[in-house]
């Protein structure tokens, strides 16, 4: 199996127990650099951890109708933990035998671990995120505004995260209107608001941006705000990564905007997840040059 292969449902459905193994689930799933940036953690530690080296981590590729089977037979198959990405940051939450404080505060989860009784839920989304953040620009959201946009799994943890170090305010804009007020009335905040996510989207001055949308994913994909929208005291956080830039990412360079895709935020909450499922927190450098991350 090539770097981009996937085990489909059929083929999670034959696995047997075969040492410890981890795994991306996904739909899409073939986009994801998960299993090069914990492949590449799992080699620089080897040395040092025979129980290390042991791991493998596949991809994934589940449907949403087929998640609750596939996590059954990936728990009866012996996995150890898991990643999970688009669409089933939400869905997991109601297969899980226990949730994490953060992730049920976020209502999301992108990380099990495995459990006698069945998986735990985290995310370890947000704390990525925050990390990222302070890594990409100098400084955290203390006193800032945040405008997340999307209203899925990711946009929860980002949005908690956000109201958790401090922002002064938080807008959360969704293309569904009613998602985005629902996401915002979950969360408990001084100044949460909610509106449709349009072209005519005005921004806060000095917000830090964030696209939760899968928006970016694919080439020639429109930016999630217009062009004019954005200005130099903007911070610019895609969370979406691909072999070129996004058009939101180009349009914040042409506004002056400091900007960030979304590898740093992989590289860290895949890192977090890692040390939850070993105790372990793996050097940054060998996943940052697997995923292409620029320094």
């Amino acid at each position: 199996m090539n770097a981009r292969d996937a085990l489909d449902a059929r083929a999670i459905g034959a696995l047997r127990p075969d040492g410890p193994r981890l795994g991306v689930l996904g739909d899409p799933v073939a986009h994801s650099l998960s299993p090069q940036m914990h492949a590449a953690a799992i080699a620089a530690l080897a040395p040092a951890s025979p129980e290390v080296a042991r791991l493998r981590y596949l991809r994934l590729h589940v449907k949403a109708d087929e998640l609750a089977e596939a996590l059954a037979r990936l728990h009866a198959a012996g996995f150890v933990g898991l990643n999970l990405t688009v669409p089933h940051k939400v869905a997991a939450l109601g297969l899980v035998t226990a949730l994490s404080p953060e992730a049920r505060r976020a209502g999301s989860v992108n990380t099990l671990v495995r459990r006698d009784e069945g998986w735990g839920g985290m995310t370890t989304d947000g704390p990525g995120f925050l990390e990222a953040l302070r890594e990409r620009s100098g400084a955290g959201l203390a006193g800032r505004p945040a405008v997340v946009l999307g209203a899925g799994g990711a946009a929860r943890a980002v949005a908690a995260a956000c109201l958790d170090d401090g922002c002064s305010s938080l807008l959360v804009a969704n293309r569904d209107a009613a998602k985005a007020e629902a996401l915002a009335a979950s969360l408990s905040g001084a100044d949460v608001r909610a509106c449709a996510l349009s072209p005519s989207l005005r921004l806060p001055a000095g917000a830090v941006v964030v696209n939760c949308t899968v928006l970016g994913l694919r080439p020639g994909d429109p930016s999630p705000v217009a062009r004019e929208a954005l200005s130099p005291d903007h911070f610019v956080f895609d969370t979406t990564y691909a072999d070129t830039d996004s058009q939101l990412l180009r349009d914040a360079a042409q506004a002056g905007a400091r900007s960030c895709d979304g590898r740093p935020m992989l590289r860290w909450q895949g890192a977090l997840a890692f040390r939850a499922w070993t105790g372990i927190l793996p050097p940054a450098a060998p996943m940052r040059e697997a995923i292409g991350e620029a320094p």
